[in-house]
């Protein structure tokens, strides 16, 4: 079943990159522009958010995330997380040299993962309780059970979407912290 699933999700994924010409940066990692539509955001390193901004949508290659194979929560955790900094630092990367990543001054993603990537300079909210909340929520469900490398994290993870927020000020800040670890 999860086979089956797997294919018509992964189908799913390839037509929505497609729909919003996503680009690929690094093996897990896509990004799409958007237009901001909430209010108006200061970050600490002092980049303001305006309504009606450009920002890049990061998006996971799903695909790419279950083609890390089985193996134990750790064993793909640690692959996951390689792959991850990989991504990263090609963003990193991309928004230093890109001409059309360099206007770009603000990443969002919405993601189950818990709060964590501070060491980048992530800084993650929880989603306002919803029910596009709830559905995404759902959603991400069914994503976790299809594409979850680790049987563990099928059976145990908590779908709890959070916005994850990254300025290309900070993404540069950190970037050095993303080479040592890819390496």
């Amino acid at each position: 079943m999860r086979t089956l699933a797997r294919s018509i999700l992964a189908r799913v994924d390839a037509w929505y990159q497609r729909k919003h010409q996503l680009r690929a940066l690094g093996p897990v990692l896509r990004v799409g522009y958007v237009r901001y539509s909430g209010p108006t955001v200061t970050f600490d390193d002092g980049t303001r958010l305006e309504p009606n901004q450009l920002i890049g949508q990061l998006h996971f290659n799903n695909s790419s995330i279950a083609a890390i194979g089985e193996g134990s929560l750790h064993r793909t955790g640690f692959r996951f997380a390689k792959l991850m900094r990989e991504s990263l630092h090609t963003l990193a990367d991309a928004a230093q040299h890109d001409p059309e990543l360099q206007q770009i001054q603000v990443f969002h993603g919405v993601t189950w993962i818990p709060d964590h990537g501070n060491v980048v300079g992530f800084v993650s909210t929880p989603r306002p309780r919803t029910w596009r909340t709830r559905l995404l929520a759902s959603y991400f469900r069914v994503l976790m059970w299809t594409f979850a490398p680790a049987s563990r994290t099928r059976a145990t993870a908590r779908t709890e979407p959070r916005d994850y927020w990254l300025t290309q000020r900070t993404l540069a800040q950190n970037a050095h912290k993303l080479m040592k670890t890819s390496a």
